[in-house]
């Protein structure tokens, strides 16, 4: 994306990174799909972070139409998401943190959870709503029973 590729882009006031020593701890959170591309970006704030977090939550349609966010979340795409919270993990000196939504069926988030830990993930943040789909709406309240069982099964804070 423009912010790892484009000086200009991360200089203006309306996109560049901007911080100071109040702000810590500070988390950096982004999103895409390409893990050379996130890493580029993540590198551009790596010494000014505390961790780097990894937006896998984000369910509106410019995720749907970019590809990325919560849309990445399907079994299609697990070998994607995995290998970039491994390239994340792998090259930075901070943690990676990974956001996500719940999917449709609770296994499947077990699933999901165990892989992103198992791909360098440091802390999983749970948005406990389902992205949305024809079985699953994305309002009403957080299925906060659902986050327990995810905790149980990582080492990793949840």
């Amino acid at each position: 994306g423009p912010f790892a590729s484009d000086p200009a882009y991360r200089e203006a006031p309306e996109n560049g990174f901007q911080t100071c020593p109040g702000d810590r701890p500070l988390v950096a959170h982004f999103c895409g799909n390409d893990p050379e591309v996130l890493l580029a970006a993540a590198r551009h704030v790596v010494d000014q972070v505390d961790a780097i977090d990894l937006n896998l939550g984000c369910p509106q349609r410019v995720a749907y139409a970019g590809h990325f966010g919560s849309y990445l979340l399907d079994r299609s795409d697990r070998d994607l998401v995995c290998s970039i919270v491994k390239r994340l993990s792998d090259a930075l000196p901070v943690p990676v943190f990974c956001k996500i939504r719940l999917l449709d069926e609770p296994e499947d988030t077990l699933r999901l959870a165990r892989q992103l830990e198992a791909s360098g993930a440091s802390l999983l943040a749970v948005h406990a709503r389902y992205r949305g789909s024809p079985t699953h709406r994305r309002d009403g309240p957080a299925h906060l029973e659902q986050v327990g069982p995810i905790k149980k099964v990582l080492r990793i804070p949840v």
